[in-house]
């Protein structure tokens, strides 16, 4: 191979860059692999909250997909926003027939200043459709809770796991206080369950749980394995959040062009 590994996003569109198909590309390019993108969603939202979207149709989801996997050696996928069961259903049936492609799924259902990006039929599609297609799962506390239908924090990852989601990696950003470290815990598929701990930073952050999705993504492109997979894009994580800015009027970004060690 005489070219980067590639990692294929399908997920929505963010104008301003801070998440979606913007923050997974630039996830992808600082960490050294070619991105290559399937568009589900037109967003018009900003820093601060989502203002309306429109889904593209299937048809046109299913095509950008074929084309690229037909094309390209593509090494790991990361999914986002589908917006649609339509959506769902068209990436679950392409997955199902590329099964050696690791994938990371990112639940996406609301932005980070609130606004829902997914009804409860897209809920219940992602639940019985994808879960049991991805190689691992990175829902937050609220995603997790909607998925698993449970409001018991220490059941959402051996719920999601019974559902049929190989390796679960529950983000911690959501519970906790302001002066609280933040708990990552990943459930594995043998059912060992490992828990991280990140230090937590004051400002509200936009496109955090895209950029840390599409960088396990990357790092499975390069040929990690699960768990050192999530232990290096925590720690890029960690970096981008640390040294994160305002672009606009909302919500800081995490800071993707910062350094990282390979």
């Amino acid at each position: 191979m005489n070219h980067p590994p590639i990692a294929l996003t399908i997920a929505g569109s963010d104008p301003g860059g801070g998440a979606g198909l913007q923050a997974d590309l630039t996830t992808f390019t600082r960490l050294g692999v070619h991105g290559a993108t399937a568009v589900t969603a037109i967003t018009v939202q900003d820093t601060r909250n989502v203002v309306d979207f429109t889904v593209l149709p299937p048809e046109q989801l299913r095509a950008q997909i074929e084309v690229t996997l037909a094309d390209l050696e593509v090494a790991a996928v990361k999914i986002g926003m589908l917006g649609s069961v339509e959506n769902v259903t068209i990436v679950s049936a392409l997955l199902s027939a590329h099964p050696h492609i690791p994938v990371v799924l990112d639940p996406v259902m609301v932005a980070g200043g609130g606004g829902a990006l997914a009804t409860e039929a897209v809920v219940d599609a992602t639940r019985e459709a994808l879960l049991p297609r991805a190689t691992l799962i990175t829902p937050n506390g609220p995603e997790a809770a909607r998925l698993a239908r449970s409001e018991d924090p220490a059941q959402w990852g051996h719920q999601l796991r019974q559902l049929g989601a190989r390796n679960v990696l529950v983000t911690g950003g959501h519970e906790g206080a302001e002066q609280d470290p933040i708990i990552n815990r990943l459930y594995r598929e043998d059912d060992h369950v490992r828990p991280f701990e990140l230090p937590r930073h004051p400002a509200g952050f936009h496109g955090s749980g895209c950029t840390l999705a599409a960088a396990i993504a990357a790092f499975l492109a390069r040929g990690r394995d699960i768990e050192p997979a999530v232990i290096e894009a925590q720690a890029f994580m960690n970096d981008a959040i640390a040294r994160g800015y305002a672009p606009g009027h909302g919500q800081h970004i995490p800071n993707r062009l910062c350094p990282h060690d390979d």
